[in-house]
């Protein structure tokens, strides 16, 4: 007997809806949160529940929220669709939210791809990209979800900055997002609101004749209440310097700014300098510069101020003993962790917990990598039980992770994870590191699950965008104090 394929597709779907308390079960149509109870993989990943990663694909043009618990894909979005031509997303920062499930608010930033290791994978991408800044919106509230823009902040404010982006935390909880960029070494900061406020904006220069440092105040135009810097307009340096390279020839005043990092209990922020190997500290209620710490093994714990001239802060800096990417506070502020690389490779500890900076002092260091292995990305537990740091190497090495006890500043535990290792972000309880490599090479690429107490790798994830950077939404302001949406 033949049956036609619209007869076969009727039956098939009556035998479905009778059937579901059989072996066949459906979701309810255009579930937002998939159930997965049933599934076999179900037991592992249960533990997971209430954790949304966000994963920027570097080299996918995309951002997705993962549901770690399922694990599935909530919502992607391509910023192609932004009009952007080859959109490389680079760092990102997700706000809070008691249910990540129905909606957050995160910013993500854009790089051009003039960079030396876009080119060694695709150089035709040289000339493509913009510099952007974007708050986006998770809606996951209908029975469809999706990510959308919310603003250009770039657009917004008319400073288009692309390398990290981080949200304040502590006294300056609720308030503050904070965008850099080491071509043009400038910060900006804004307020959260959807259509975001200039708070601040700082830029940074090198005298190498003087051998100093000026940290200075900009101010947008009056007339229009903007800068002047959108996409390439500010660049000192054609490509972003190439991790590992921080001291290759390029404008004698530049300083590869990277980041500014925001202390969870006082009123302090921490803008990085990379190529200085220094930290300029400033007080965020009145945007002052307080110290400029030099975190280099055999440096003084800062460098003095020379002077201080209207919004310009000038330090001596006479030397540089190493380079420094990546630097940041543990969850209880307790101490600030800087990461010295190229010259010589360890983990810089002061003390960070007296409101006043210049009373900061280097108590120790995390050493042991070796030449070719450099100390990169940091990541937290809400207790500060345990620091967790991206130890990065050049292809063909791969580089790992480790965990280092806070008690006696010793690594503790390694894992080899995978090629090019970046970013490490905790579980919303604490009890998982989850981390992401290959952002760079485009062969092997994943995220991994590791227990940070047992040190087992409990699970590992296809990640097929080339991811360089990712976050877990955290549930609360507290809770963001151990998020790399505050430090990096």
């Amino acid at each position: 007997m033949s049956i036609s394929r619209r007869n076969f597709m009727k039956g098939a779907m009556a035998a479905g809806v009778a059937g579901t308390a059989g072996s066949f079960a459906m979701n309810p149509a255009m579930a937002a949160v998939h159930d997965a109870t049933g599934e076999r993989q179900h037991d592992l990943f249960k533990q997971f529940k209430g954790n949304v990663i966000l994963l920027p694909g570097k080299y996918s043009g995309s951002v997705s929220a993962l549901d770690l618990s399922v694990p599935e894909t909530l919502a992607w979005y391509n910023y192609g669709l932004a009009g952007i031509d080859m959109p490389i997303p680079h760092h990102i920062a997700a706000m809070p939210s008691a249910d990540p499930y129905k909606t957050f608010d995160f910013y993500q930033t854009m790089q051009p791809p003039a960079a030396p290791y876009v080119n060694e994978n695709s150089p035709e991408w040289r000339d493509r990209g913009a510099f952007k800044m974007y708050k986006m919106r998770y809606d996951g509230s209908g029975k469809q979800n999706k990510i959308s823009v919310v603003n250009d902040v770039s657009e917004t404010t008319g400073m288009a900055l692309g390398v990290h982006v981080s949200i304040g935390v502590g006294p300056n909880a609720n308030k503050y997002v904070a965008f850099a960029d080491g071509q043009k070494d400038m910060v900006l900061i804004t307020d959260i609101s959807d259509n975001p406020k200039i708070v601040k904006a700082f830029r940074v220069d090198y005298d190498p004749v003087a051998r100093q440092v000026n940290v200075s105040h900009v101010f947008p135009d009056q007339s229009t209440g903007k800068f002047d810097y959108i996409d390439r307009k500010g660049m000192k340096t054609s490509h972003e310097a190439m991790l590992g390279e921080e001291l290759m020839p390029a404008d004698p005043t530049a300083v590869f700014v990277d980041a500014f990092t925001w202390h969870p209990e006082h009123a302090l922020g921490a803008i990085l300098i990379r190529r200085l190997g220094c930290c300029a500290i400033v007080d965020t209620k009145t945007w002052e510069v307080k110290a400029m710490l030099s975190t280099g093994k055999g440096a003084p714990d800062n460098f003095p101020l020379v002077k201080q001239q209207g919004y310009t802060w000038t330090y001596s800096v006479p030397s540089v003993l190493t380079p420094l990417h990546e630097a940041g506070f543990i969850t209880s502020g307790e101490y600030f962790l800087a990461c010295n690389n190229v010259l010589q490779n360890n983990i810089a500890v002061y003390r960070s917990e007296d409101p006043d900076p210049m009373k900061w002092k280097k108590e120790a260091f995390v050493e042991g990598f070796g030449r070719k292995y450099l100390p990169l990305h940091m990541g937290n537990v809400p207790d500060s039980r345990w620091a967790f740091f991206t130890i990065w190497a050049r292809k063909p090495h791969n580089g790992y992770i480790c965990k280092v006890d806070p008690k006696t500043w010793k690594v503790v535990a390694k894992w080899d994870t995978g090629p090019d290792p970046h970013t490490c972000d905790c579980t919303i309880d604490g009890e998982f590191i989850t981390t992401v490599y290959s952002g760079h090479q485009s062969g092997q690429s994943g995220m991994v699950v590791i227990h940070a107490d047992t040190d087992e790798i409990v699970a590992r994830l296809p990640n097929p965008g080339g991811m360089h950077d990712h976050v877990v939404v955290p549930e609360s302001w507290e809770g963001l104090k151990s998020s790399r949406s505050t430090s990096v």
